[in-house]
């Protein structure tokens, strides 16, 4: 059980330099000889309050006190603009040496293959940096295939898709938690009994997007998988559509509300803190936030029943653009995110850590989500099924309108997974496969 009080771990800056040079067994690489005026450039698109953005401001921190002759100059992006204007970014003269950068076929698959990343196999080996968990083969493509090849980026984190539920209600309504897709509808069906609308969808955004996916999950195995997500075969079409047959039964009996499509992931998520819904369906990025916002009820969460797949995957990846002009710097930046101080500190707030001392995670929530990212990760069947719109290119743009559209009933579930598989079988044609 989530609690709604968050516990702390002083870590110490002393401890820091430790633990950077503990990742690759040098002293801060080659930028700690820079000279006075050189900077580093660092771009994300996190919000200040996420447990990325905290972890990532004390990597700064640590990166400074590592090169006090170097300046950091730091931008904010947006999520949109990486999506829409990513390759345009790093093809330009205003690239930055580091930044936070999308995974998946159709983002750094993408521009890796037009040769705008550092190709950073030689420089992980040369500074000893433990890339082995299967977590990081989002970082390796090859003919901007995710999953092997080359490493082109680094990640410091994983995620998943979980169901967040409002304890308390659960409570009152005398509900357990469903350990089967039959036994999720009969808990939705209860609430809408009372007058509740049950699940809290975004589906304007990404949360209704991986709810189908998951739902379309239920009717696949590892080889629809790999059809799909690694063009290794044909995709099973019809689990989409009878995953898009049940988005539309769920939303005629009130388990969803149509009015759902005007709303995006933030909002779901605010809504689902004010205790207005029992259930959201989305990812272990809300974690650190909900410990800090929710004070009214006790939370938890549960992996979606009646599958073993569960969207998720390592998390997006510190890339080098080709372009960029201290890369030295940015590698250093890199090994300094990888550091047993700045992945505890991910680990506390929330966050899933991909090198952090689990002993040392104090925080409930912390521990649960490690808990569960480390079941995902070493189960034989299933596991982490990464998301529906890393395959091609613009992909992500047509699940969500035709997932809308399915929620307002102006498409039927045909008609929504036809309009999908036009633009997977169009951008599956188009990288040749």
């Amino acid at each position: 059980m989530i609690s709604n009080r968050k516990t702390k771990v002083a870590i110490g800056v002393a401890a820091a330099a430790v633990a950077a040079l503990s990742v690759s067994g040098c002293s801060g690489g080659s930028g700690g000889d820079a000279e006075s005026g050189d900077t580093l450039k660092v771009w994300w698109w996190e919000n200040d309050d996420s447990a990325l953005s905290t972890a990532w401001n004390r990597a700064i921190e640590i990166f400074e006190e590592q090169h006090p002759d170097v300046k950091v100059e730091f931008e904010l992006k947006t999520y949109e603009q990486m999506q829409q204007s990513g390759q345009l970014l790093l093809d330009s003269d205003e690239t930055p040496d580091v930044l936070e950068y999308l995974k998946g076929n159709a983002t750094a698959g993408l521009v890796s293959q037009a040769g705008l990343l550092t190709d950073l196999t030689d420089v992980a080996d040369e500074r000893g940096w433990d890339l082995s968990s299967s977590v990081q083969d989002v970082g390796l493509y090859e003919n901007g295939l995710m999953g092997s090849g080359q490493r082109y980026g680094v990640t410091n984190y994983g995620e998943y898709v979980p169901v967040w539920y409002n304890k308390d209600l659960f409570d009152q309504h005398g509900l357990a938690v469903p350990t089967s897709l039959s036994e999720l509808e009969t808990v939705m069906q209860t609430f809408v009994d009372n007058g509740v609308t049950p699940l809290a969808l975004g589906s304007a955004d990404y949360p209704g997007v991986h709810l189908l996916y998951e739902l379309a999950l239920q009717n696949m195995d590892e080889a629809d998988w790999a059809a799909y997500q690694q063009f290794d075969g044909d995709v099973n079409w019809d689990a989409w559509e009878t995953a898009a047959e049940t988005v539309a039964e769920w939303t005629a009996k009130g388990y969803i509300n149509s009015d759902s499509t005007g709303i995006p992931a933030q909002d779901a998520g605010n809504a689902f803190v004010a205790g207005d819904y029992p259930l959201f369906f989305s990812g272990t990025w809300w974690a650190g936030s909900f410990v800090d916002d929710i004070t009214s009820f006790e939370f938890d969460q549960f992996v979606f029943p009646g599958t073993d797949f569960v969207p998720g995957s390592g998390g997006n990846l510190w890339v080098v653009p080709e372009k960029a002009d201290n890369k030295e710097l940015a590698y250093d930046f890199i090994e300094i995110t990888m550091s047993e101080e700045v992945q505890n500190l991910l680990g506390e707030e929330g966050q899933v850590p991909v090198a952090a001392d689990l002993d040392a995670i104090e925080s409930p929530v912390g521990q649960i989500v490690l808990g569960e990212f480390a079941k995902l990760q070493e189960t034989t069947e299933g596991g982490l099924a990464w998301y529906p719109d890393w395959p091609v290119p613009g992909l992500n743009d047509v699940l969500i309108q035709n997932n809308t559209e399915l929620v307002q009933g102006t498409k039927t579930p045909q008609q929504a997974v036809e309009s999908i598989r036009t633009a997977y079988d169009q951008g599956r044609a188009d990288a040749g496969q």
